[in-house]
């Protein structure tokens, strides 16, 4: 077989469907191209509620995809919200996220998630502007990552900061300060006349876990306790003892114990019972998260439930605020919203 009749054939590509413009979903709506722009960018009020409806039914129809560089050079923004996340042992972390974009998603943004890798606040900031300067965003929500001083330079980048700013003296979000009040007040409700504050030992940064500690010892300071002790349990059987064991010779019994995690309060319960130590008599424990493990276990552990979406609450109204969509009721009394599942381990 000759050369020539080896060679391939090669076709010529296929011409490319135009795609759908601004103009056909105009065409489709029965209203002007800058009415549509201006419907796609958020600016419904100016409009009537039928107008609104028939370019989104059209915008469906032809499943119209605005042009992300367009509206960012109309704007001077992108469709983009950016959740910066701390490098944290915080489990739950994932439904956080879910939440928020599901939020962003419904009033037409995306979410683009940034981790901070512990390389120290400096490093993550100078990512975060590098990031904000290519994307141009709508806004930030920050869970934890940064500082007053952060956010106020990313602000002066150009950048909303979507989230609201802590109010409480330390700096702790509403969220994380009700988890760290109702695991003190339940152990001390509960009788027990010294607490300690349990962080997971891991490489990761903890910053959710040193904002409830302090919380912790805000609420023993105001019922007359002393400073609670603060132990580090990694998740392994022998070292978890060894830390319980260094707390129960430092601080003796009983002794409540407010734990970063489910993980954490489990391993803090085992670690006592295999040191003959009476849960709850000689050690009381609370975690986090009502995980399915902690109900699994003998004895079933005592720990702080809440609903994920409501607990970002605040996050999700302030979002809605500043970039439009239905308002949901505000929840009156955040408190409320995280309660302690009563188990065998207080």
């Amino acid at each position: 077989m000759s050369m020539e009749s080896e060679r391939l054939t090669v076709l010529p590509p296929t011409p490319r469907r135009p795609g759908v413009t601004s103009a056909d979903v105009a065409r489709l709506a029965g209203v002007s191209r800058s009415t549509v722009s201006h419907i796609l960018n958020g600016q419904v009020t100016r409009f009537s509620e039928e107008t609104v409806e028939r370019v989104r039914e059209a915008v469906a129809q032809l499943a119209y995809v605005p042009s992300a560089a367009g509206r960012s050079l109309v704007l001077g923004r992108s469709d983009l919200v950016v959740l910066a996340v701390p490098n944290t042992t915080l489990t739950n972390v994932q439904d956080i996220i879910e939440a928020i974009a599901a939020d962003l998603d419904d009033v037409g943004y995306s979410a683009v998630v940034h981790f901070d890798r512990g390389g120290g606040p400096a490093g993550n900031l100078s990512r975060l502007r590098h990031l904000v300067e290519t994307l141009r965003p709508a806004g930030l929500v920050d869970l934890g990552s940064l500082s007053p001083a952060d956010l106020d330079a990313l602000e002066e980048q150009g950048c909303p900061v979507l989230s609201p700013r802590p109010r409480n003296v330390h700096g702790v979000d509403e969220g994380n300060f009700a988890i760290a009040r109702a695991q003190a007040e339940h152990l001390i409700e509960r009788g027990f006349p010294e607490l300690a504050y349990a962080y997971l030992d891991d490489r990761r940064d903890d910053p959710f876990g040193r904002m409830r500690a302090t919380v912790v010892a805000d609420v023993c300071a105001e019922a007359g306790l002393p400073e609670p002790a603060r132990i580090s349990v990694p998740l392994r059987a022998a070292d978890a003892q060894t830390a319980v064991c260094d707390l129960l010779r430092t601080r003796g019994r009983p002794v409540g114990i407010a734990c970063s995690n489910d993980e954490v309060a489990v391993a803090v319960t085992f670690a006592a019972l295999a040191l003959r130590a009476a849960v709850p008599g000689d050690v009381g424990v609370v975690g986090v998260g009502g995980g399915s493990v902690g109900q699994l276990v003998e004895p079933r552990l005592s720990t702080v439930t809440f609903d994920v979406r409501t607990s970002v609450s605040s996050i999700r109204q302030a979002i809605r605020q500043a970039l439009g969509g239905s308002q949901e009721p505000a929840v009156n009394d955040f408190d409320d919203t995280f309660s302690v599942l009563q188990g065998a381990t207080t």
